[in-house]
């Protein structure tokens, strides 16, 4: 495996609220004090562009540089195991959207509920922050997951006192790393023996094998359905097309699966058999995905990655002329991973 991001492998996000303890003191057991004059609910389809709102101004009051909100936000939110009704919460005062929680578990995969809480800057030092992880919380035990997974900007120093306050534990980190594409992109050619190609419909079954063989030893990995995996992939953005495969004889031993957002390209996946990893087939694949996302007109390239990743995937990145863009640190609490980190 030379690339380590799939979408939401991580909960590639960032929490923020600097939460004022003498606030939290006045609360009731159950924090209801935190909602008095403003209204609750499930987010619905007419509540992104207040969401997406909500989001950008908190990334800008921490000084951070854009990400592609609005494509995440909808992506996850049309996923067959997401169920807005129950998975998110929004907070209003008056007609203002001021916070948004995500609480998102796929029941197939197990593992930690991913728990993603934003507050309007506004907004914060009022405890709503904590009203919405508690939320989350209680969702997590009334769905049997394996825990919670949260994570902070490495800039958000109160998101990450609060998570340590509530028994998080750090247990990764991620960064996410970009480059500006020319308009001439060179695509490269693939190392000796091996043959880089247009991924065709009949290639479905063995992009899902690669992609779970190529990611069964990394950190946090848990094995999907073929047809968990499908509908992950098919969802928002998905376009065939920009999908390549690295073929050795017969055998197929890498691919890569970008997608095209509205401000820049993001390649989502990007995996390479254990016993063909160090002979170049990752890097073909990115720059033949560089020229590919090029030429449709992007002119820069994302990507995310496990900062720890052992089989040198930043170095990889670093390579092909990425640079480090954000970091985020990942908390668990009541997972395997946190326990073990615990031990240690």
């Amino acid at each position: 495996m030379s690339g380590t991001f799939r979408r939401r492998r991580y909960s590639v996000r960032t929490l923020g609220d600097p939460t004022d303890e003498r606030r939290l003191d006045l609360l009731s057991p159950h924090g209801l004090d935190v909602l008095i004059g403003f209204e609750t609910g499930p987010a619905q389809e007419r509540n992104l562009d207040d969401v997406v709102g909500v989001l950008e101004a908190a990334d800008r009051a921490l000084g951070l540089p854009p990400e592609p909100i609005r494509e995440e936000l909808t992506w996850t939110w049309h996923l067959p195991t997401t169920d807005l009704e129950r998975d998110t919460r929004i907070l209003r005062d008056a007609d203002a959207v001021i916070a948004y929680g995500e609480a998102i578990w796929k029941p197939d995969e197990g593992g930690p509920l991913d728990l993603w809480v934003r507050v309007h800057p506004n907004y914060r030092g009022v405890g709503i922050a904590t009203w919405l992880m508690a939320w989350g919380e209680r969702l997590a035990n009334e769905r049997g997951s394996e825990g919670v997974r949260a994570s902070a900007s490495d800039r958000d120093a109160s998101a990450r006192e609060l998570l340590r306050s509530r028994g998080y534990v750090h247990v990764r980190s991620v960064f996410t790393m970009r480059k500006d594409l020319e308009a001439d992109e060179d695509p490269g050619t693939g190392p000796a023996g091996v043959r880089i190609r247009r991924y065709e419909d009949a290639d479905e079954r063995v992009l899902f094998e690669v992609d779970q063989a190529s990611f069964a030893e990394h950190w946090g990995f848990r094995p999907v359905t073929f047809q968990s995996f499908n509908e992950e992939l098919h969802g928002e953005h998905w376009d065939p097309s920009l999908v390549f495969l690295a073929e050795a004889g017969e055998e197929t031993v890498g691919y890569v699966v970008p997608f095209l957002f509205e401000t820049c390209g993001y390649v989502g996946s990007l995996g390479v058999l254990k016993e063909w990893r160090g002979r170049g087939i990752g890097k073909a694949l990115l720059r033949r995905s560089f020229a590919e996302l090029a030429g449709r007109g992007m002119r820069e390239a994302r990507l995310s990655v496990d900062t720890q990743n052992i089989h040198g995937a930043v170095a990889l990145y670093e390579g092909v002329g990425m640079s480090v863009y954000r970091r985020y640190d990942i908390f668990d609490i009541g997972t395997s991973e946190a326990a073990a980190l615990a031990r240690a």
